[in-house]
């Protein structure tokens, strides 16, 4: 993803914008995104602080519209008409812009989209077009990033997925473990998590992606309460042993939430209860479509 900001000098071709965050990459973002056609491009202006649900250089991934980011540490002490005035010098054939409902802009949220109307108008471009899309909902919840991660919380993950069109995911580097779980328990593969929203602690039925595959896998979130208490994230991979190397990527998508984190009295109570883990997580994983790992 491109900054903006680099095209002051040479321009962007684009007669349409869609203007937003884009944090989340939902079903409402897309269905935003689809509105610009074939000559508009994106602008997504957002921190670029984490945790995210979906990182800056992973939103592309689910759209072919051109995708630009501003960054809203870089202009948010900017007026709305300053912002207007960048956003027609570097795109000086601009047409169309298309906002959501709730979009705000300029200095301390000043402007509304509604205002858009009235501040173009002063800028002598009134001929410019304002598409303002209405709330989108899924089962009469409003579809925002802010409510997708109240629902991760919950381990409501099923329906962050609907909202997300896809697998909730965290992608991340291979460290080392405990080294308990090869010798005692189940071998589990343990990952660094530096940029993605962490959901409600627990166990989870998940997909792993390692190495050009796709495995069916168990994974648990949290603190190890029965053990050093520290906090990670570890998947097991079922019925498959895998080799796989510290600093190499994994991608872990989140399918179904089987339980909450508790601790037990000794490693074989555990033990029992991971067996019953994956066999819970099978029976999940075993109804669900991959095509959502995405």
């Amino acid at each position: 993803m491109k900054s903006f900001l680099s095209f002051v000098n040479s321009k962007l071709p684009y007669e349409r914008v869609a203007i937003g965050k884009f944090d989340g990459m939902h079903k409402a973002h897309k269905y935003l995104l689809g509105l610009v056609g074939t000559n508009g491009c994106a602008l997504s202006i957002a921190s670029v602080k984490p945790p995210f649900i979906t990182p800056p250089k992973e939103r592309t991934k689910y759209t072919h519209t051109p995708f630009f980011r501003l960054r809203f540490e870089s202009i948010k002490s900017w007026d709305s008409m300053q912002f207007l005035q960048l956003l027609f010098m570097v795109m000086p054939h601009l047409k169309c812009i298309v906002i959501g409902y709730d979009f705000h802009f300029g200095k301390d949220r000043m402007s509304h989209a509604s205002d858009l109307y009235g501040l173009l108008k002063l800028m002598g471009k009134a001929e410019v077009q304002i598409k303002i899309v209405a709330p989108q909902t899924y089962l009469n919840i409003p579809l925002h990033t802010s409510i997708i991660k109240d629902l991760l919380k919950q381990g409501e993950i099923q329906n962050a997925n609907a909202m997300l069109e896809r697998f909730y995911h965290i992608k991340g580097r291979i460290i080392k473990g405990q080294g308990i779980g090869s010798k005692e328990l189940y071998p589990t593969i343990n990952m660094k998590n530096t940029l993605y929203f962490v959901p409600k602690h627990g166990v989870y039925a998940t997909f792993a992606y390692y190495n050009g595959m796709l495995y069916n896998a168990v994974s648990f979130v949290g603190n190890r309460f029965s053990t050093d208490e520290r906090f990670c994230i570890e998947t097991h991979i079922i019925d498959e042993t895998i080799n796989t190397k510290h600093n190499e990527v994994i991608t872990i998508f989140f399918v179904a939430y089987l339980r909450d984190n508790r601790k037990f009295l000794n490693l074989s109570d555990l033990k029992t209860q991971i067996k019953s883990d994956i066999s819970h997580a099978k029976e999940k994983l075993s109804t669900h479509d991959r095509t959502y790992c995405k």
